[in-house]
Formats: structure tokens, C-alpha cells, sequence
């Protein structure tokens, strides 16, 4: 009895053992990681979409190749995404005009980690027409939506399951000026301000930048102020707030040049630091910036130029926040509409909307140079990438 006894109570401290190595073992770190692509799935002015929906797609990390690992159902033109925090969700704004008598949409996927998949949730209106940019506030409780046409932005309430609740604030740009493109309002980008309530909604018919607080216990947008962004008709279209100083970098789409600016806490655009061009003076081909990127370091900024240029463009982040322009960089492909930085700062993937084509490059952590790894990957109409742990 007592040899039973013993060897009951060996097994039991056996497994109390066995159980508290498993603890402690970490789970081996996967060779892979995982982004998402937005696509243009229906012609539209500016594009012959010939997506199918939302992409999923994993990256070696070792060597930077992407490979192909599935398609959400069809959704009319997911161009561009937002990645909820917890990596359970994606969102995609649909990107069309709505009807006459209605509104564009947004929609909510989940996605599944085991089969790489992500699977409809609902959809719900953007309140405005061609919405292009989302993003998902500090907290992980909304979507902030620009709608292009019609100069407007939302926010929407993130349910349970990751549902998109019907918006609780709506708020409408006014005014616009002299380019041909800037006849109207036309919201192009909403972010917050990474440490604080700050939300910054960037406007390139109105050339300017609003500034809202969020406040999340009435959920709306609080008007603060709007500044216009000089010079006029430059056309601000996205801006990137540096991670750690207190600089913004404004990327003016219609005349291809980023604004170096100091900033205060209430989003008042303070002293401009510089004014750098994406091209030489002496190059007089029409400018068309289009996506504005810090390395997570924080030592470099990285934007694109489409049109006939077709490049991105490289910097070095100085002491004062200034950029000191390290090389233009071809993207082998036509209209960089947008590029991603891997989550380890190490490979950047540029997607050509219109070659149907994502590139790999390799980022120098030395000197931010970007190293052509010859991997490309026919995506078709790539417009936004966006990795699961950005």
C-alpha cells in the first residue's frame, strides 16, 4: 500500500514538474510575419481595380519574401486598413461613391490566427462618399474615418466581436482653393497623436489640418482648431508624428514636398523647421506624394512619389527633427501608392497599385539605404499594406 502510496505522489510531483517547464518555455519565435493588403476591386477614374478583396500574405523575416495565404470574400474596393490592437480584428474602408442616395461603407473582418483567414463581420456607413483613410484611436474602442469626397470624418464605436457600431460624431470640412483638385474638401487622413487624446485629420481641398480631441466617454470628435497648411494649393494629403520629439512631418501631395513642423499639445503647428522637396529642383516632372513612413527607430523617414517619378524617397531624422535627404530609390513599379516597414524595422514592401506588384527592400539600419532584395510578388492592385504586429 504504501508503494502505491509512493508512486502515486512521485507522479503527481512528476507532473506539477513537466507542467512548470512547459510554463517556462517559451514558444519558439516564428520565422514569419504576417500582413494584410487592400486592394482596388471595381474600375474606378483613377484605377482599373482587379482585386478580389483583402489579402493575406506572410513575410520570411529572414530574407524578406512574401508568400500568399488567403483572400476575404469580395467587398467593393477594401483600399485602405486599420489592424485593431489585439490582431483579432481588421478594418477596410470601401472606397467608392455609395449611390446618389446613400453613403460608402467600412468593413469589419476577424481573423483567425490558425488558418490565416479572416472572415466578414458586418459593415456599416462611412457617412460620406470614396472614404481613403482609417485608423484605430490609443484605446483600441474606434475607428476614425476620413471620406474623401465630401470632406467629412467620422468615428465609429468598435463593439463586441469586433462589430462596427453606427457613428457617434460626425464632423464636415469646409472651404477649399485654387488647384484644380481642391474645388471641395476632401479629407485624406485621420490619426491620432500616439501619447495623447490629439487627433489629427489632414484635408487636401481645404489645405489644411484639423485638429480634434477625442473624447471617449460622450464618443464624439471635439472640434479644437484648423490651420492652413502653407503654401497654398500644396494639397497636404498625410502626416506622421516623429515617436519621440515633438515634430510633425506634413507630406503635400500636389506640389511633392514635406513640411518639417514643431508642434504643442493642442496640435497648433508652432515653427516650421524646413520645407524639403521629394525631387531636384531641376526635375520637372509633376510631383505626386503619396505615403509618409518613420522607421521604428526613429532615425529615418521614408515617403513616396508617383506620377512619373515612381520612387521612394529616403532621409535622415536630424538632432532638431530636420531631414537630410539620404537617396531616392526606384519602386519598380508603377504608383507607390502606399509602403509598410516590417514591424523590426529590417524590410520595407512597397506595393505598385498599377503593376500589380509588391517589392521587397532591405533597410540599411546604419545609414536607412534601401538594399533591393529582387523579390517581387504580383499582388493585384495593391494599395495598403498593413502588418498584424505593427
Amino acid at each position: 500500500m504504501k508503494k502505491i502510496i509512493l508512486l502515486a505522489l512521485l507522479a503527481v510531483i512528476t507532473a506539477c514538474g513537466s507542467k512548470k517547464t512547459e510554463q517556462q518555455v517559451a514558444k519558439p519565435e516564428t520565422d514569419e510575419a504576417i500582413l494584410f493588403v487592400g486592394t482596388y476591386t471595381k474600375k474606378e477614374g483613377h484605377v482599373d481595380g482587379q482585386g478580389e478583396g483583402v489579402y493575406v500574405y506572410s513575410m520570411n523575416k529572414k530574407t524578406g519574401a512574401i508568400a500568399y495565404k488567403s483572400t476575404s470574400e469580395r467587398v467593393i474596393n477594401p483600399s485602405y486598413l486599420a489592424v485593431h490592437p489585439s490582431g483579432n480584428y481588421v478594418y477596410a474602408v470601401n472606397e467608392f461613391d455609395g449611390g446618389e442616395d446613400s453613403f460608402a461603407a467600412v468593413t469589419a473582418f476577424s481573423y483567425d490566427h490558425e488558418s490565416y483567414t479572416l472572415s466578414y463581420v458586418n459593415e456599416t456607413s462611412s457617412m460620406g462618399q470614396y472614404p481613403c483613410h482609417l485608423s484605430i484611436d490609443n484605446t483600441g474602442k474606434f475607428v476614425m474615418v476620413a471620406n474623401y469626397v465630401g470632406g467629412s470624418v467620422v468615428l465609429l464605436p468598435i463593439e463586441e466581436g469586433g462589430m462596427l457600431g453606427t457613428y457617434t460624431s460626425y464632423k464636415k470640412h469646409e472651404g477649399g482653393s485654387e488647384h484644380p483638385r481642391q474645388e471641395a474638401p476632401h479629407a485624406h487622413q485621420i490619426i491620432q497623436h500616439p501619447k495623447s487624446g490629439l487627433v489629427a485629420a489632414v484635408d487636401l481641398g481645404a489645405d489644411k489640418i484639423y485638429a480634434y480631441e477625442l473624447d471617449t466617454l460622450s464618443r464624439t470628435l471635439n472640434y479644437l482648431r484648423d490651420f492652413i497648411n502653407p503654401p497654398r494649393m500644396a494639397g497636404p494629403r498625410h502626416i506622421v508624428f516623429h515617436p519621440e520629439k515633438d515634430v510633425v512631418y506634413v507630406l503635400n501631395e500636389l506640389i511633392g514636398t514635406i513640411e518639417v513642423a514643431t508642434f504643442s499639445d493642442s496640435l497648433r503647428l508652432e515653427q516650421k523647421v524646413q520645407m524639403i522637396a521629394l525631387q531636384e529642383h531641376d526635375d520637372k516632372r509633376e510631383p505626386s506624394g503619396a505615403a509618409i513612413k518613420i522607421h521604428p527607430n526613429g532615425q529615418f523617414l521614408y515617403a513616396s512619389n508617383r506620377g512619373e517619378i515612381n520612387e521612394i524617397l529616403a532621409f535622415k531624422i536630424g538632432g532638431n527633427g530636420e531631414l537630410i535627404k539620404i537617396g531616392a530609390y526606384p519602386s519598380q513599379g508603377k504608383t507607390p501608392r502606399d509602403f509598410e516597414i516590417d514591424p523590426s524595422g529590417k524590410f520595407m514592401l512597397v506595393a505598385n497599385q498599377d503593376t500589380n506588384t509588391i517589392v521587397t527592400y532591405e533597410i540599411n539600419q546604419e545609414t536607412g539605404e534601401l538594399i533591393d532584395t529582387g523579390y517581387i510578388e504580383e499582388v493585384p492592385t495593391p494599395v495598403c499594406i498593413k502588418f498584424l504586429n505593427g
